[in-house]
């Protein structure tokens, strides 16, 4: 991939996560200066004035809005705090724009710490998609349940992807994905995540799983010897923290080692005292979060500072 080349980064949201898709475009942005990015936004119900307030998050890239319809994607029930929006990163293969080749998919519970140029440099060895393993979903059980084939294939999260759209176009995988949601929705655990690893059971590729930490791993989780060659970090620190579960950093008596840097980086958004007061996290609540961050903070955030 060229040095310079456009960075097209996608997210799928509604109206709901538009403050925290910000922050994850501020932290993009604060740590790739310089880089081309252009921002296609699959959205629905995010007005023109709330798209502006996102805009502002990364002043020098390119926002490419997109509303998808009801008839661009099939219905979908809502589960907990998975909505329809989740089945926006599939629309990606009819939605994007023509002259969009590879692109970085996002989810809006993830705070960025290293510069997205080294994730989409990713070689992806032929393969359509490049993600990180899922920390909590038992391969062997989901290749069993549905008829997958067993052996070193492995479940992958979806909160990051690395797509070769060119060739998912190709394939129409994203499509045939759609349809597994369509017909075995009522069974699926994780929703289109699960259809994904069901259509790319195989035929994904790791990427560095800096770039989708999805835990803080204790210190024998950490030890060498510990973890499966898919889950170690190739570099000193998280290049980006995803917040997966129904636990947010934006919710109030909650604990995870990275919360704070999801705050960091909201301040350099419009949305942080929207944010704090929809989801009342109040002057203590903030205090003691960061109090937590710098009594309890990783090792690996001196890296970062």
């Amino acid at each position: 991939m060229s040095a310079g080349a456009q960075i097209d980064i996608a997210f799928g949201l509604d109206g709901r996560y538009a403050p925290h898709a910000a922050q994850v475009i501020a932290s993009i942005a604060r740590n790739a200066p310089g880089a081309s990015i252009r921002f296609i936004m699959l959205h629905v119900g995010v007005d023109a004035a709330l798209q502006r307030r996102v805009e502002q998050c990364a002043p020098h890239a390119t926002f490419l809005w997109i509303e998808v319809g009801e008839r661009d994607l099939p219905a979908y029930e809502d589960r907990g705090h998975l909505n329809r929006t989740v089945l926006f990163r599939l629309g990606l293969e009819r939605l994007a724009p023509g002259d969009c080749t590879r692109i970085i998919y996002l989810d809006a519970d993830i705070v960025v710490l290293g510069d997205v140029r080294e994730l989409w440099a990713s070689d992806l060895q032929g393969a359509p998609i490049g993600a990180v393993r899922d920390a909590y979903v038992d391969s062997d059980a989901f290749a069993q349940k549905w008829g997958r084939p067993p052996g070193n294939s492995l479940y992958f999260n979806a909160g990051m992807l690395v797509i070769d759209l060119a060739q998912v176009r190709s394939d129409k995988s994203f499509s045939a994905a759609l349809e597994f949601v369509v017909e075995h929705n009522s069974e699926l655990l994780l929703g289109d995540q699960d259809a994904l690893n069901y259509t790319f059971w195989g035929a994904w590729r790791s990427v560095d799983p800096a770039w989708n930490v999805q835990r803080y791993l204790s210190p024998k989780e950490r030890a060498e010897e510990q973890l499966e060659p898919l889950r170690k970090w190739r570099r000193s620190a998280p290049a980006m923290v995803h917040f997966i579960g129904v636990e947010k950093p934006w919710m109030p008596n909650i604990w995870h080692p990275w919360a704070w840097m999801y705050w960091m980086a909201l301040e350099r958004t419009p949305f942080r005292r929207e944010v704090a007061a929809t989801y009342k996290m109040d002057a203590y609540q903030l205090m003691r979060l960061r109090a937590r961050w710098w009594l309890r903070k990783p090792a690996a955030a001196k890296a970062i500072a």
